[in-house]
């Protein structure tokens, strides 16, 4: 960051460009469980009086990234009422300040952390804040419609938290799926888009930014032929070639979709073979040697999604750019992987 700082000013351009750093809101915990007892972490404490510090010193903002799901997704006896906005029988009392959700106490044990340090002042930007819609059973397209509209629907009308009771700026997360981030946090982390890797509307969602409130559908999207990489029905699944060849393709495909309570949990054992099959077929562009596992696939035309459960068609691959870089058709301006929600 001071880099960075010292590269705005040899530019001039340091009043125009603040400098934050995003982070997650493990940095800060509470001694009480409760908002009032925040403070930033006890092993971590110095390095964040000194980054909070450079950021105060240079007009940058606090800039956090909180996600009620983990909490969720954490502890299997987290209170599922409490993450969303509809309010809960019975509160959390803080000393007679009551909170409804656990953003808003989350978020307001960051501003204790930062009152009790001298930076009560401090501007905070929620980097990052949504709800995934697979890979998990609490991320499903139900909960994400119930937290992402609930928070739109506070931060669209100003309404802030009961330590900060004014406008919030935040970034909702995220845009479209990410079908090659790293799943080291669980399945779930791919799936946080609004919209499908293709353009689709997950859920509706009124972002106040159309006059109907819903989420358009991207135009103009070009995919390959009509066709999906399957196991073979004549195959057993005692087959030896059967668990190298999923596990292969899960390696190098996505079958994040695949679990107890996933979009696709319904599937039975020789669809969730397909399934993996096909995600590595297309995923490489239906290449004919993306469907050769050993004598257990083969190509169909009949589309084998089921329920909730999409089995996908890549879309067309663009080659543009004077270097002919390889990059996904997708005719939507996109300047970032997430969109920006900004009340100001």
């Amino acid at each position: 960051m001071r880099n960075i700082q010292i590269a705005l000013i040899k530019a001039g351009l340091q009043n125009q460009v603040k400098v934050t750093c995003p982070l997650n809101a493990d940095v800060y915990d509470s001694s009480t469980t409760l908002p009032s007892g925040g403070d930033f972490r006890a092993n971590i404490h110095d390095l964040m009086i000194t980054i909070v510090k450079f950021l105060v010193d240079n007009g940058g903002p606090f800039t956090v990234n909180i996600y009620p799901f983990i909490s969720l997704y954490n502890d299997a006896n987290f209170p599922v009422d409490y993450a969303f906005f509809d309010g809960i029988s019975q509160p959390v009392s803080d000393g007679g300040t009551f909170y409804y959700n656990m953003f808003d106490a989350n978020y307001d044990t960051l501003v204790h952390a930062l009152e009790k340090n001298g930076f009560g002042n401090m501007p905070i930007i929620v980097g990052e804040i949504g709800w995934p819609t697979d890979g998990d059973r609490n991320a499903n397209v139900e909960y994400a419609r119930k937290f992402n509209q609930g928070f739109m629907a506070r931060i669209s009308g100003g309404k802030g938290t009961p330590r900060r009771p004014g406008p919030i700026d935040a970034y909702l997360l995220s845009l479209i799926e990410e079908d090659a981030k790293s799943v080291q946090p669980g399945y779930f982390e791919r799936h946080w888009g609004i919209f499908t890797f293709d353009g689709l509307p997950k859920y509706a969602l009124n972002l106040g930014t159309t006059n109907t409130g819903a989420l358009i559908q991207a135009k103009g999207v070009r995919y390959l032929q009509r066709k999906w990489c399957v196991m073979k029905p004549n195959v057993r699944l005692d087959n030896p070639q059967v668990g190298p060849s999923v596990s292969y393709a899960c390696s190098l495909g996505d079958c994040t979709s695949l679990g107890v309570g996933t979009s696709c949990g319904d599937l039975d054992a020789k669809e969730n073979v397909s399934y993996a099959f096909n995600s590595y077929y297309q995923i490489n562009d239906q290449l004919d040697t993306a469907c050769k596992f050993p004598n257990v696939s083969e190509v169909t035309t009949t589309d084998p999604s089921t329920g909730t459960c999409r089995f996908p068609i890549m879309i067309e691959p663009y080659y543009g750019g004077s270097a002919h870089e390889r990059v996904l058709f997708l005719p939507m301006v996109m300047a970032a992987a997430i969109t920006m929600l900004s009340t100001f």
